[in-house]
């Protein structure tokens, strides 16, 4: 299964997990879209949404903390991205940048940044 359709998938599950169900219709229109859009989506026929449309369906679908971490994600890995959550957080924090930045030159391993963040 490719990761666009895994996507598609879970957004499928959590869709059809809301009580009542919420429509591909609904899930449309709730976030300025079409229907077909949505079962495109679904259907990895499209890659999967980002941005400010990725958004407007995590609200959408009430989703919690834990269930947008995954919805972003799983989104952004068909693009080879950083989730949309993590980027808004980089960019708007120039310390974290040059940090990175400078972590990167000395090459840092996986427990040097685990030790750092701990």
């Amino acid at each position: 299964m490719s990761v666009t359709n895994e996507f598609g998938q879970y957004l499928r599950q959590l869709r059809e997990s809301k009580s009542p169900t919420i429509s591909q219709e609904t899930l449309g229109e709730m976030v300025g879209k079409k229907k077909m859009t949505i079962s495109l989506i679904e259907n990895g026929k499209n890659d999967p949404p980002q941005g400010e449309l990725l958004l407007k369906i995590a609200n959408a679908l009430g989703l919690d903390e834990n269930e947008k971490i995954e919805f972003f994600d799983l989104a952004a890995l068909p693009r080879g991205a950083v989730p949309n959550d993590i980027l808004d957080y980089f960019n708007t924090h120039a310390e974290l940048r040059n940090a990175i930045r400078r972590a990167q030159r000395k090459n840092m391993s996986d427990a040097a940044w685990l030790k750092l963040i701990k």
